[in-house]
């Protein structure tokens, strides 16, 4: 009863949010960044088959299942959605599950609830994002373990266990970093059934892993266990511009396409010539190692960082500002970023790290009666791999999702077993734990790198861009006017702003916002490439040619000034100076069908 008690609230809470969030936000059906990547990527695997033409650049699982319910139900963004929230779920009756066979019922139903009311799974649960998938095979395969483990277990459960491991290392490469140490323990408690156990269990992983690996070959001739991306991502999170957390390769564009190319494209300029996909990922990897091993003091303090960051009461935000859109719901009363109350992870890290010492304590003494419980050791030894694995690239708040099961169960133990001695009261016992709370607390809520605070131009921005798209051309201005008065060094909403009355053909209007974006951020490439093409309609060309020189300076891998450059020279006579300028465009982006179609059509005519 209580298991569906908690399937019911958790699923309520969910929908209840999905359809505030669809209400409120524009950018419901106008995914962005990672989802509009999965959003996409879902789509092509559709139109273009399943197979694909080339290796994974990220892993494949996720993308996959959002492909198969569009094919199932209709490309719908609702559907995934819904999908999510129901396997969300799911996960706090999991949460439960584990929480009651790792210590008691009591603690498992308490963690269940919490879980449920838990405003960052809400929040991932309707996102087009990975989180809430692999939290479930995360959860999925450590509560059939924790059964398998508990008894003398079967090769056929083994075997489900390194299926559903497989699964979750397709969706989340790093989970194999666990799989390597896990046969450890493994070994360590289920000594006279270990050779079962690795032999199944690996079997159930390379099920998984195996046709990944093959298809990337059969594509693209070229060994890619599963994925292309990590190379990139470690060298991001291991540069002297790192800050250990923002996902851009120093020196590319900030958009998901551009930086992807421009990775592309450096690694090649580096070494010279055209690279494999694996080829590019070894580029940024070694990159990264290099930087390492040249400022390892450097290094390690970024490392500190990193952990410090993961950590923190601060929900990191990767793609857009967490804070900004769940309090467009209900989440606002369960979601908070204030001076040292960063809710609910700033207080439920500081009393999972209670839970741990109580658990640690309570053991050593089972211990020495040989009534120890290994089975809350598999946990802490996931957590601590799991996020050593992120560590080492770089950090935001959805990555740290699936250790939160276990913080909220260790958490709950915390409060509950804390009571229990208030209740006998052994005052004493707990001057430690109260010591460590008050000190873990201080510290990972305080804003010691200054990375807390939270500006809602750019996500007023996001919601201007998104109106536009709508053709809510008023909404978007009041949006993009409401990003420049929350911060008015932002040229992005004077730009902005710039281009709606470029579009309206009111060049005085455009070329106005166009130079205040440019008085703001002279190195706004896009500002002067836009201003550029004011010129140009108008027929002043050496003011147009200034301004496409100007972004070329600022960006030399922008296409557009190039482009447009191109067609000055071309009106002006100079044939020669405009097909050379849309060779470069063509030689940085090989798709750009506007500069092939005017070359073609320049040395036709």
């Amino acid at each position: 009863m209580w298991q569906l008690f908690i399937l019911v609230l958790a699923l309520a809470l969910r929908l209840i949010y999905l359809f505030q969030i669809r209400s409120a936000d524009p950018t419901f059906n106008f995914p962005i960044m990672d989802a509009l990547y999965h959003h996409e990527w879902a789509v092509s695997i559709i139109q273009g088959g399943w197979l694909g033409k080339d290796a994974f650049f990220r892993a494949p699982l996720y993308p996959h299942l959002v492909a198969l319910l569009y094919k199932l139900f209709g490309t719908n963004l609702l559907v995934p959605r819904l999908f999510q929230c129901a396997i969300g779920a799911i996960n706090c009756v999991l949460t439960a599950r584990i929480g009651a066979f790792l210590f008691r019922k009591k603690i498992g139903i308490v963690a269940g609830i919490v879980a449920s009311l838990y405003p960052l799974f809400i929040y991932f649960d309707s996102e087009l994002l990975i989180p809430t998938i692999l939290i479930f095979l995360i959860l999925l395969a450590f509560y059939l373990m924790l059964r398998q483990s508990a008894t003398a277990g079967s090769r056929i459960g083994w075997l489900s266990i390194g299926i559903v491991f497989g699964l979750a290392v397709i969706t989340r490469p790093n989970i194999l970093l666990f799989l390597v140490v896990l046969p450890f323990w493994l070994y360590w408690n289920l000594r006279k059934q270990i050779k079962s156990v690795l032999i199944y269990g690996v079997l159930g992983v390379i099920l998984m892993i195996a046709p990944v690996t093959i298809r990337n070959y059969i594509v693209s001739r070229e060994f890619v266990l599963i994925a292309w991306q990590g190379g990139t991502n470690f060298y991001i999170g291991n540069n002297e511009y790192s800050d250990g957390h923002t996902a851009i390769v120093p020196g590319t564009r900030t958009s998901w396409w551009g930086g992807f190319y421009d990775a592309k494209r450096i690694a090649e300029a580096a070494v010279g010539r055209k690279l494999e996909n694996s080829e590019i990922d070894q580029y940024w990897m070694n990159k990264g190692f290099e930087w390492i091993s040249q400022e390892p003091a450097k290094a390690f303090m970024l490392f500190l960082k990193k952990t410090y960051l993961f950590f923190s009461g601060f929900e990191i935000p990767n793609n857009r500002n967490i804070y900004f859109f769940a309090h467009l719901t209900y989440l606002k009363f369960l979601l908070f970023n204030l001076p040292f109350f960063r809710f609910p992870f700033g207080l439920l890290f500081p009393l999972s790290l209670v839970g741990v010492l109580f658990f640690v304590r309570r053991d050593q003494t089972r211990w020495l009666k040989k009534k120890r419980r290994p089975h809350p050791w598999l946990v802490l030894l996931y957590m601590g791999v799991y996020t050593f694995s992120f560590i080492l690239f770089f950090v935001c708040a959805r990555y740290r999702l699936p250790i939160i099961p276990f913080l909220i169960i260790f958490a709950t133990f915390a409060i509950l077993h804390g009571a229990d001695e208030i209740r006998k009261k052994r005052y004493k016992q707990l001057t430690v734990p109260l010591l460590l709370f008050v000190g873990t607390y201080t510290f990972f809520n305080a804003d010691i790198f200054g990375e807390k605070k939270t500006n809602p131009a750019l996500d007023y921005l996001t919601m201007g861009t998104t109106y536009k798209k709508m053709g809510r051309i008023e909404d978007a201005m009041r949006a993009y006017a409401k990003a420049i008065e929350a911060n008015p060094n932002m040229a992005e909403g004077y730009y902005d702003i710039g281009n709606i009355y470029a579009e309206r053909k009111d060049l005085t209007e455009a070329r106005k916002w166009y130079l205040k974006a440019i008085e703001v951020n002279p190195r706004s490439a896009e500002a002067h490439n836009n201003l550029g093409n004011i010129y140009f309609e108008s027929g002043v060309y050496d003011k147009a040619l200034e301004h496409y020189q100007q972004a070329h300076v600022l960006e030399p891998n922008y296409e557009s000034p190039l482009y447009h450059a191109g067609l000055v020279y071309k009106y002006m006579g100079d044939y020669a100076r405009a097909e050379s300028l849309w060779v470069r465009v063509l030689d940085i982006n090989p798709n750009n069908e506007h500069a092939r179609y005017q070359l073609e059509k320049l040395r036709r005519d």
